[in-house]
């Protein structure tokens, strides 16, 4: 199973400009690798993950997906304001085609979410719908888990059992992590790819992948996140 762009096409309209994201893209991602795709800020990795989960649809070409994919790790854009968090994560499951009983099960425990799960999503606060993306998103088996620079989630006791979450799936799946952080594809990838004059190539190693961006295009950070993002936020249909 897998994620295959083939000659994909891409252009993005900022106001009254036109940006070539993406021009005659091949690649093709494994559901049993965790591959890391190494570009500096503003290169398309965003636009990748998007992509890749059929959020956005190429201007030219194809991205076929065999597998099972998630929804970005952390993304609040899949989540209805005007639901509660419950009725979001059973619609999740079900068009992913899973039970959402013992899901929601897990959810709630792991994620300490008690009489949250049933207010509107929009009404929680930013530590609960931390928990709530963060926790529904590898609840649910995916083949394949995309991440836009975020990974790991939350604060305190959550952030690590979030940690071993993440740990655990990395074992029966894929991921595409898309990142401007050398230190994520040390800590966590076996194979590794940049963005690249609006192509994504495929490397052998971490060291050249930041050797062929350039350290100083590059950021650190550990592909953690306290709290999700103010654009995931905004996000959310309110």
């Amino acid at each position: 199973m897998s994620i295959i762009f083939s000659n994909v096409y891409k252009t993005l309209r900022q106001k009254s400009k036109k940006s070539s994201v993406f021009s005659s893209v091949d690649a093709k991602f494994e559901d049993y690798r965790i591959t890391g795709v190494l570009a500096p800020p503003g290169a398309g990795k965003s636009t990748l993950i998007s992509l890749a989960s059929g959020r956005l649809r190429p201007d030219k070409g194809r991205v076929n997906r065999s597998s099972n994919v998630s929804f970005p790790v952390g993304g609040g854009g899949v989540f209805n304001g005007l639901l509660t968090a419950r009725e979001n994560i059973a619609f999740l499951c079900r068009v992913a085609g899973f039970d959402p009983k013992p899901i929601l099960k897990f959810v709630i425990e792991f994620g300490e979410l008690n009489a949250a799960i049933d207010r509107q999503f929009r009404t929680l606060n930013r530590d609960e719908r931390t928990r709530v993306l963060f926790t529904s998103v590898y609840a649910i088996p995916y083949d394949f888990y995309l991440a836009d620079e975020v990974i790991i989630g939350g604060r305190g006791s959550f952030r690590e059992r979030c940690k071993t979450l993440v740990e655990e799936r990395m074992k029966t799946a894929g991921f595409l992590i898309a990142t401007s952080s050398p230190a994520v594809l040390k800590a966590y990838c076996n194979d590794f790819a940049i963005i690249d004059q609006g192509t994504i190539r495929m490397v052998e190693s971490k060291h050249i992948a930041e050797q062929m961006i350039g350290k100083a295009r590059l950021k650190d950070g550990d592909g953690s996140a306290e709290h999700a993002s103010d654009e995931m936020e905004m996000a959310i249909p309110r």
